[in-house]
């Protein structure tokens, strides 16, 4: 009898094509389930930057700051003013969030409006605030093909219809 040490060929590239299907299977959800993390960031940031304008007006006669002024004034972190984008969103200021109480303005130094639009690829879906400081659905891009659920621009987010 011949003594046998080893494993054969065939052996090999069937384990190898077990984890190779394995990780098929396993890649996308890992993908997925980083942008729905990114997202959670995301909304999480639109909070923390209303939060950012409401301690700046509270000491500065409710008047509101950009984004700029709340870093300098070391109510912000300064990774929200990032052109790159921080956890995978770009937030803008100054902009219409749709939802927001008709008259309440979206622009400093009466309001304010932020946008958190996902860096491609980051994520699927855009948020934005405003002096309500309810956090709310503003539209989806690729990869989505549709918004989550039955929600419509403007629904605040944690909303069930």
């Amino acid at each position: 009898m011949k003594n046998e040490q080893g494993f054969s060929l065939v052996e090999l590239l069937i384990v190898v094509a077990i984890i190779a299907i394995i990780a098929a299977i396993a890649v996308p959800s890992l993908l997925t389930s980083r942008m729905a993390a990114n997202e959670s960031g995301g909304i999480q940031g639109c909070r923390t930057t209303a939060s950012a304008e409401v301690a700046f007006a509270s000491t500065n006669n409710q008047l509101y700051a950009s984004l700029a002024n709340l870093v300098l004034g070391n109510f912000l972190d300064a990774r929200f003013t990032n052109a790159a984008g921080f956890n995978g969103f770009i937030y803008t200021e100054d902009q219409a969030v749709v939802g927001v109480p008709a008259g309440a303005p979206t622009t400093v130094p009466n309001g304010f409006g932020i946008v958190a639009t996902p860096v491609a690829g980051a994520g699927r879906y855009i948020y934005g605030i405003g002096v309500d400081q309810v956090v709310r659905y503003q539209g989806f891009q690729a990869p989505a093909t549709s918004a989550p659920g039955n929600m419509q621009p403007g629904d605040g987010i944690g909303n069930i219809r």
